[in-house]
């Protein structure tokens, strides 16, 4: 994460390791892993049922009115793009790598997904602006089942050779797949929906449920139809997510520490089962393959994806800077290549090393150039400045007023509808919800928003939203008011988990609000290096509380006892000040 690159290329790197590397060179050694030798037949099936449940997971995070705005894009991506992408990735399968064209047009085929357990870190480091982080998400997770379905029906057709045969195959294998995968994922999605609904199963065991579940539904529609399984998972998981009668967050929360586990396990394993003389074989012509992805079959896709679409050349040029590969595609090439080997004995092996060099060519290459991209066009922030401010009474309102003044970015976000009725009035953008809330969390703009604080009167709220947010901010970027038993000497200040104390561990809510209430305001004072944060508390004491610093750039620093603010001329302090009004008139 410090390095900002996917983790997928560490553990890519330590299945290599662990596996073609240690077999090559201490071929004795028991140290080894040889994923064949150790799993046998279970292997496919482990990896097939654990790539549904990564869609699974996928389907809980996407809400259905995330497609106001990009329906229209995604459904030409999944369709048209996936098109384009198959046909582009064929042809320089057979130019470049001199494939056979049947084997190309499986591989093609297999190149139409992209990688979600890629883009989707990348897209919340990235935090877009408009519709292209949904667009993003919702394609990521979306292609994966139809890639997958694709893959394996080009495969069927390829084997049965003639063109009637394989054009039967292919339309019985789609209508199977729709009516046996999107079916059946429905009915497991409104059973488990009905479950948690009804209490028929405790609290402690839904997890467990829900777990089992899936795992049914993909073991019964891949019994049906190859591949099916990954479209009803997806759709189990996306019929969870934007159903109203019962709570899934728990769930969300549980699935996804296990797709953490389930991804760290799959590419250490898939790429231990690499050949090191059979990557070396692809030479140089495998770097131009991969260059051709990324510079012309992306390109060309969302081109003709957006066509007739509202979003401008910034937001496309975007698009099309971002199609990882990742662990769809490395997990369905050696079982593919494995069924083709008869019939394409010389070079169905080539196409496993090469999908793995598609992988780390594309998730290096889109990890370091699409947020440098994001900021050229101004579309994204990857150190973003501005603040989220949960809280909406009338001195927190005032700061928001402040720091968007200053030229910092700064929200509203409180579930009393009067409050942010006002923060709207005084013209300071603001959220009626809870941070508490998945939904309403999906509903706030997170583009230029760096920070959290909490400034709520309730000290348990404070805690539990600093804990929730920690996971879209970071723990260096979360703050809270200090509750007022620390405040007291009661007890030791929180964990860091919990939120950093914001200003000093006096400045609670209550000693907030009575300096507000003696004509207090929002004070904007410079700092240089001969008048600094010291000093001003060295002068004003406990009548006045800073809040942030501003230095000539407009970085902004949170005021905090574990923060220090290194002086530099320039600087302003904004702080909560009582008779503010008087200290401005005497001025």
């Amino acid at each position: 994460m410090r390095l900002r690159s996917p983790a997928i290329l560490l553990l890519l790197l330590m299945g290599i390791l662990a596996g073609p590397v240690m077999r090559k060179f201490f071929p004795d050694s028991s140290l080894a892993i040889d994923p064949d030798h150790l799993l046998k037949d279970l292997l496919n099936p482990i990896v097939g049922l654990s790539v549904g449940m990564i869609l699974y997971e996928g389907g809980l995070t996407l809400r259905v009115r995330e497609l106001r705005t990009g329906a229209k894009v995604i459904t030409m991506l999944v369709t048209v793009g996936a098109f384009v992408t198959w046909l582009l990735a064929t042809l320089a399968g057979v130019l470049i790598m001199k494939l056979p064209w049947g084997l190309a047009l499986v591989f093609g085929a297999i190149l139409t997904v992209t990688g979600p357990t890629v883009i989707l870190p990348l897209v919340q480091y990235m935090r877009p602006k408009g519709a292209t982080g949904p667009i993003l998400r919702w394609e990521g997770i979306v292609i994966d089942p139809i890639g997958a379905l694709l893959a394996v029906l080009v495969f069927e057709a390829v084997r049965a050779g003639g063109a009637t045969s394989a054009a039967n195959d292919v339309f019985y294998g789609v209508i199977t797949t729709i009516i046996v995968g999107g079916g059946l994922g429905v009915v497991s999605g409104w059973l488990m929906t009905t479950i948690i609904k009804n209490y028929l199963v405790p609290d402690y065991l839904q997890n467990a449920v829900s777990f089992a579940m899936v795992v049914v539904t993909f073991a019964l529609c891949d019994s049906v139809q190859k591949e099916s399984g990954l479209l009803a998972t997806t759709v189990m998981g996306v019929y969870l997510a934007n159903q109203k009668s019962a709570d899934v967050e728990h769930i969300l929360e549980f699935k996804e520490n296990l797709r953490v586990l389930l991804i760290s396990s799959l590419f250490v394993v898939l790429a231990a089962r690499l050949d090191l003389d059979e990557f070396r074989a692809l030479g140089w012509s495998s770097v131009a393959f991969v260059a051709v992805l990324i510079l012309v079959v992306r390109p060309v896709a969302v081109m003709c994806s957006t066509l007739g679409s509202r979003l401008n050349w910034r937001e496309r040029a975007l698009l099309a800077s971002m199609a990882p590969r990742g662990i769809v595609a490395a997990a369905i090439t050696p079982v593919l290549a494995f069924d083709l080997a008869d019939r394409f004995p010389e070079q169905s092996s080539r196409i496993v090393p090469l999908m793995f060099a598609v992988i780390i060519g594309t998730v290096t290459f889109y990890s370091v150039v699409a947020p440098l991209i994001a900021r050229l066009l101004k579309l994204a922030d990857t150190n973003p400045q501005g603040v989220l401010i949960l809280g909406g009474q009338p001195w927190a309102r005032a700061l928001g007023k402040t720091l968007k003044s200053l030229g910092v970015h700064a929200m509203i976000v409180d579930t009393n509808y009067s409050n942010t009725a006002a923060a709207w009035m005084e013209g300071v953008p603001a959220h009626h919800g809870s941070v508490m809330s998945e939904g309403a969390m999906k509903d706030i703009e997170m583009s230029g928003l760096g920070r959290f604080v909490a400034l709520t009167p309730n000290d348990q709220v404070n805690t539990l939203s600093a804990q929730r947010m920690t996971r879209a901010f970071g723990r260096a970027n979360v703050y809270r008011l200090p509750d007022r038993a620390a405040a007291e000497g009661e007890h030791e200040e929180h964990a860091e988990g919990e939120g950093r104390v914001l200003s000093n561990s006096k400045a609670t809510y209550r000693a907030i609000t009575a300096l507000w209430a003696k004509n207090g305001g929002v004070q904007v004072t410079p700092l240089s290096t001969e008048y600094t944060l010291a000093d001003f508390i060295e002068e004003h004491g406990e009548n006045a509380v800073p809040m942030f610093v501003l230095n000539e750039t407009n970085k902004l620093t949170v005021v905090s006892p574990k923060q220090s603010v290194t002086p530099q001329n320039g600087q302003r302090l904004i702080s909560i000040m009582a008779h503010a009004a008087k200290a401005e008139t005497e001025e």
